[in-house]
């Protein structure tokens, strides 16, 4: 999985965070909490997901979510990957049932890993170049246990100043070359690899309507004719 990435002064978060030390992370909270409620979304997938046996989050960056969920999953066994350096270096809970690797969805694949009762992609597709998307979650799909299910949270795009707001913090801050679906075409890239009947519940996680959740069971019919 590739991520472009914008060089020069316009990479203003790495820059920063380098100088912040001790309060990289209250600030990196500060900051996050601007543009998602992780608690909300954590609340809402406890509603619609029974506790797991285990779970699996692609692209876990320094590992906000995986430390909420495994706060509210206390018995889960928690596998989370990232491309980045130091997958999960933020995270706070720290238990020999988690385990942070710096690898991609398809290498875990590949090792003949899957069989997880919830797997999360958060807030990676837009990173990912259009192109291969679809195989990110193709991977993501063959990952998950049968009657499992996936969650998919995206930044989608709109014509409001909050997307506006989230692509500028993204492309200039973050750094990355990024590109946002929209709505319809979020949902249709998820029926398109999971299944038409695949997305059982949506979410908007405040403060802004531009974060949507999707709850997907994969039809595993479907998926394996892939």
């Amino acid at each position: 999985m590739a991520r472009r990435i914008l060089s020069g002064p316009l990479r203003i978060g790495p820059w920063l965070r380098q100088r912040l030390g001790t309060l990289e992370r209250p600030a990196v909270e500060i900051y996050r909490r601007a543009f998602i409620d992780l608690d909300a979304l954590v609340a809402w997938i406890r509603v619609h997901v029974p506790p797991p046996a285990t779970f699996l989050e692609i692209g876990c960056g320094e590992g906000a979510l995986v430390e909420r969920l495994a706060r509210a999953y206390p018995q889960t066994q928690v596998t989370a990957i990232d491309i980045c350096p130091q997958p999960g270096r933020l995270c706070a809970v720290k238990e020999p049932r988690i385990r942070f690797s710096q690898k991609t969805a398809a290498a875990l694949r590949a090792e003949g890993a899957g069989g997880y009762s919830l797997v999360i992609v958060c807030d990676v597709l837009h990173h990912v170049p259009r192109q291969e998307r679809e195989k990110l979650l193709m991977d993501a799909a063959a990952l998950v246990a049968p009657g499992g299910s996936l969650v998919c949270k995206e930044w989608v795009r709109q014509k409001t100043p909050a997307y506006l707001m989230g692509y500028l913090a993204d492309r200039f801050i973050t750094g990355d070359d990024i590109h946002y679906m929209s709505e319809p075409e979020l949902c249709a890239l998820a029926r398109q690899v999971f299944g038409p009947r695949s997305i059982r519940a949506q979410f908007r996680v405040r403060p802004w309507d531009c974060n949507l959740a999707l709850l997907i069971v994969p039809d595993r019919g479907h998926t394996a004719e892939r």
